[in-house]
C-alpha cells in the first residue's frame, strides 16, 4: 500500500507543477472537481476502460471550449484541462482507494484559490 501512494504523491507534486499557472477556482469548484475525480476512480473500479473514459473527458472538454470562457466549468483554459486530464490519467496510472485521488486532486485545485472569504473552508 506505501508504494502507491507515494507514488500518487509524487504524482501530485509534479501536478502542482502543472496547476500553478491554471485558473483561480472558487471553493465550490475544487469541491465539484475533486467529486468528478473520485467518481473518475469508481468508475475505474467499475471497469471503466481507461481509453473510454479519457476519449469522453476529450470529448467533453471539447464541447466546453466552445462556450464562452466565463462560462465554462472548471476547465476555463488549457491549463485547467491539463489539470483534470492529469488527475484522470492519475487515476488509471496509480490505481488506489478514490479518496486518495479526490485528496490529491483538492490539494492541487487549493493552490488555484486565490483568496478564501473568512470562514469559509474547502
Amino acid at each position: 500500500m506505501r508504494g502507491p501512494i507515494i507514488s500518487l504523491l509524487a504524482a501530485a507534486a509534479i501536478g502542482f507543477a502543472c496547476s500553478s499557472h491554471a485558473s483561480s477556482h472558487s471553493a465550490a469548484e475544487c469541491r465539484e472537481g475533486a467529486d468528478f475525480i473520485r467518481n473518475a476512480a469508481m468508475a475505474r473500479n467499475n471497469g471503466q476502460p481507461r481509453e473510454a473514459f479519457l476519449e469522453r473527458l476529450h470529448g467533453d472538454l471539447a464541447m466546453i471550449r466552445s462556450m464562452p470562457r466565463a462560462l465554462r466549468w472548471f476547465a476555463r483554459d488549457k491549463a485547467d484541462e491539463l489539470l483534470l486530464i492529469g488527475h484522470v490519467e492519475r487515476v488509471y496510472d496509480v490505481p488506489v482507494d478514490p479518496r486518495l485521488h479526490e485528496a490529491a486532486f483538492m490539494a492541487d485545485c487549493r493552490k488555484t484559490i486565490e483568496t478564501i472569504p473568512a470562514g469559509q473552508t474547502i
